[in-house]
């Protein structure tokens, strides 16, 4: 019962059913590269492997799942950067693989401010898996197990950043591709939908401790879609070890914690939802692991 009914919501948003085309992730201030492609090469002393991976709506059957590798790296003489992401998600019968490569250009304003512009090209590969019972009883037009198309598109941004702050504002498939499989439930109408990401953020010491608190924002919202805005808030130890909740307005509550050891980082959040699936799903999970190589051996501010 919980698959059928997944599978009516959605297909209840017909031409807008591919308006959530970008995942989901509640930690993506451990990687905003993944939402700003400017980001890549922002990092000084290091090059950032991340690997997320997050199970949305726990309890409800084939729900979204996704999992997305980067890595991006500063070139020589602080002016460029570039980078590569592979994501795959799921989503009942909805399954995306996707291939990110960029590069960004970065100049200095000040001594501790820069400003950077990237850009990314992307190519993706829809596929959807019509060899389902319950899919087949609500849909019984379409007679193919699988269909599947892809489509190229790519992505902008900016980033300004110094040792405290970042402020970034990007926009993801910004061609609006055309998706067309077999021209019957999904035909010429549907597309890629721009996705627009406003986010920033700021980082205090206290003299004489070791903590350190980090509040952030992002605010996000698409062409047919209103804006949604989360609210961040991130405390430090000893800058090795950190606790933070999140706010996402009308949607959920996040709360998370992670550590480092060495080059390497791990980070664990859970999402409480606020929405009308409360009744069906116990929230959402997310792991995410990193290494920092060729880091220099002391612990400084960076930015993800």
């Amino acid at each position: 019962m919980r698959k059928i009914l997944l599978y009516i919501l959605l297909l209840s948003f017909g031409n807008s059913m591919f308006s959530q085309q970008i995942a989901l992730y509640s930690q993506y201030f451990q990687n905003n590269y993944i939402i700003n492609p400017a980001v890549a090469g922002s990092i000084y002393d290091y090059t950032p492997f991340r690997l997320a991976v997050r199970k949305q709506w726990i309890g409800i059957s084939e729900s979204p799942s996704s999992q997305v590798v980067s890595l991006h790296h500063q070139l020589d003489k602080r002016t460029m950067g570039i980078g590569g992401m592979l994501f795959h998600d799921t989503f009942g019968p909805i399954r995306t693989i996707g291939i990110q490569t960029t590069y960004a250009y970065h100049l200095q304003v000040k001594k501790d401010l820069r400003v950077s512009l990237g850009f990314s090209p992307v190519f993706m590969q829809y596929i959807i898996n019509l060899n389902q019972e319950d899919f087949y009883s609500y849909e019984p037009i379409l007679t193919s197990d699988k269909a599947s198309v892809t489509l190229p598109d790519a992505n902008v941004g900016i980033y300004t950043y110094s040792s405290n702050y970042w402020l970034g504002i990007s926009v993801a498939h910004i061609l609006q591709s055309k998706i067309n499989i077999m021209g019957t439930w999904i035909d010429d109408t549907n597309r890629m939908v721009r996705h627009y990401f406003v986010m920033g953020g700021y980082r205090v010491g206290f003299p004489g401790s070791h903590i350190e608190i980090e509040p952030s924002s992002l605010i996000k919202f698409t062409d047919i879609t209103p804006i949604q805005v989360d609210i961040n808030f991130k405390l430090y130890w000893h800058q090795q070890t950190w606790l933070g909740i999140s706010v996402r307005a009308d949607d959920s509550f996040v709360v998370m914690f992670g550590f480092t050891f060495d080059d390497y980082f791990f980070g664990f959040s859970h999402d409480v939802t606020f929405s009308d699936l409360t009744n069906h799903t116990t929230g959402s999970q997310e792991l995410i692991f990193g290494w920092n190589f060729g880091i220099e051996r002391k612990y400084g501010k960076g930015f993800y």
